[in-house]
């Protein structure tokens, strides 16, 4: 079985990637740099227990640690320098945390399917959580366009019918995975309640939570809509643990 550090770290380092990632999606002219600060402390906070994880479990330090540093200590700066318009400098630094920790992501597995498979799962659970905090934002800031909300839905849709491709294909190629008596997995029983789960919480719930929250956001009910980014941020911690949990274990795209 994998080691459960290495699913921590993921998850940790899937989310400080993704915040950044996103953070353009609502500009800081608009939500002022509070929100940048909210959202950079999110993934130096992210990272640092990642970076803990991994000296405390990692017999060697190479290129990854070098990685974590660098997006490290790239995040702390812009939380000392970002003002309300983002400069240039702040562009570098953005683009400097995004492709060292994107890059930390593929060398999980950096098998071309399997990179890509790893980063749609980062992708999809960033995108919802970072829906999730703008939303409150707007207790700060009223009068914010509902627009970053309406971007941050449809690439949760984009991202989600290109997971669900990756599911349905994984499942087709690996069925004796899921056949009666099988001895792969950990068993027949265990490995359909896992594709249950995953389907389930990471899917069905997902993509039925994000067509209501579509219909608040055009309403403009923001508390309401933040009300249902909260859950599906729940589920989709659930259903992407499930994913990986299978595919670190079995190597599977589910």
């Amino acid at each position: 079985m994998a080691n459960i550090k290495i699913i921590a770290e993921f998850f940790l380092l899937s989310l400080a990637w993704t915040m950044t990632l996103f953070s353009p999606i609502a500009s800081s002219k608009l939500t002022g740099n509070g929100f940048i600060k909210l959202i950079t402390n999110i993934s130096i906070g992210s990272l640092v227990i990642a970076l803990i994880i991994h000296l405390v479990s990692a017999s060697q330090h190479g290129l990854t640690l070098y990685l974590k540093l660098l997006a490290l200590a790239s995040l702390i700066f812009t939380t000392f320098l970002h003002r309300d318009e983002k400069s240039t400098l702040m562009w570098l630094t953005y683009i400097v945390v995004v492709a060292a920790l994107g890059s930390h992501i593929v060398l999980f597995s950096p098998l071309a399917s399997n990179a890509l498979f790893l980063l749609s799962s980062a992708l999809l659970l960033g995108i919802i959580t970072y829906a999730m905090v703008l939303g409150h934002w707007y207790l700060v800031v009223p009068k914010l366009s509902e627009r970053p909300l309406k971007i941050a839905a449809i690439i949760t849709w984009i991202i989600l019918g290109i997971k669900i491709c990756f599911s349905m294909f994984a499942a087709y190629k690996h069925f004796d995975f899921f056949e009666e008596q099988t001895t792969l997995g950990s068993g027949y029983a265990f490995n359909w309640l896992l594709l249950l789960m995953r389907v389930s919480f990471g899917y069905v719930v997902i993509l039925g939570m994000s067509l209501f929250n579509w219909r608040l956001v055009n309403m403009r009910s923001i508390q309401s809509s933040t009300g249902i980014l909260y859950a599906m941020t729940f589920f989709i911690f659930i259903g992407e643990l499930v994913s990986t949990f299978i595919f670190f274990n079995f190597g599977l795209h589910i």
